[in-house]
């Protein structure tokens, strides 16, 4: 199967559509996609870029030729790009003869966002392409989270799980009930090199629920050494594996839960030998 035969099923025209793939593997990528800034950043475009176009298909490359379908927009008219005013946090280069395009996001596939994975193919530098080009169907992932949960203390979850299961939480209601019901003391672990860092969730950020969503929408939570690799390189936190190592009551403020971080830090020397700096 095909992108062209789902899109035909929903009624597109492939003369009329552009499909764009923005690499996670650019930095600046990386650091609109952690701001969540991509959907502005996507509309800054040269004036030619999506002329004659009615629809373009936004996708994110994490790694090879797969292309991840982050959703559609239907293309609209556009102002010179000095008559808009850009977020402080936004990253782009040089945008002089710029212009900034009306994207509308529309629900055509929205089922599949996140979801559908294509293969980009070998001009993966081509990032912006017409919709008549061929894109091979990888994976449809399932909607239901894969795995099951059993208890806090059996919890390991690599990213891709851990990501999967909070950008879905109808379809992970016990995952999201059961996580948001606790404060906590959490350990991430480096699967490549084994440097463990250890966290805490109070009540005050949605429990653990919360603290680790925080992970998933900017990959290090805020956390500096973290930060710093992903900097570096931005796919790195797909080595990160994340565990409960004490489940506190979520009515216990905030500087009781740091007490029990604290310990749990000296306990495994997480600032010595790990990626704790405080």
């Amino acid at each position: 199967m095909t992108l062209q035969d789902l899109l035909k099923g929903a009624g597109i025209n492939l003369k009329k559509t552009k499909l764009i793939r923005h690499n996670v593997s650019r930095p600046e990528i990386a650091e609109n996609v952690q701001h969540n800034l991509l959907e502005f950043y996507q509309a800054i475009q040269t004036p030619k870029l999506f002329q004659n176009t009615d629809i373009i298909l936004s996708f994110l490359g994490t790694e090879r030729t797969n292309a991840v379908f982050l959703g559609c927009y239907k293309v609209g008219g556009s102002v010179p790009c000095e008559n808009i005013e850009k977020p402080k946090e936004l990253v782009i280069g040089d945008t002089e003869g710029c212009v900034f395009y009306e994207l509308e996001k529309v629900p055509i596939l929205s089922e599949l966002e996140n979801r559908l994975v294509i293969d980009w193919g070998g001009a993966v530098k081509s990032w912006c392409q017409w919709g008549t080009n061929p894109k091979e169907v990888l994976e449809i992932r399932p909607v239901h989270s894969e795995k099951t949960f059993e208890s806090y203390e059996k919890t390991i979850l690599d990213f891709q799980m851990l990501n999967e299961i909070i950008r879905n939480p109808e379809a992970n209601r016990d995952w999201e009930r059961k996580l948001s019901a606790v404060a906590g003391v959490y350990i991430i672990t480096d699967r490549k090199t084994g440097k463990q860092y250890v966290g805490s969730a109070s009540g005050e950020n949605g429990g653990i629920w919360g603290r680790w969503s925080n992970y998933v929408h900017t990959k290090h939570g805020g956390n500096v050494q973290l930060k710093e690799m992903i900097e570096k390189n931005p796919t790195y936190y797909q080595n990160f594996q994340f565990s409960i190592l004490e489940v506190l009551p979520l009515r216990w403020n905030n500087q009781d839960v740091l007490e029990r971080e604290e310990l749990y830090k000296r306990k495994l020397m997480t600032r010595e030998f790990g990626y704790n700096n405080n």
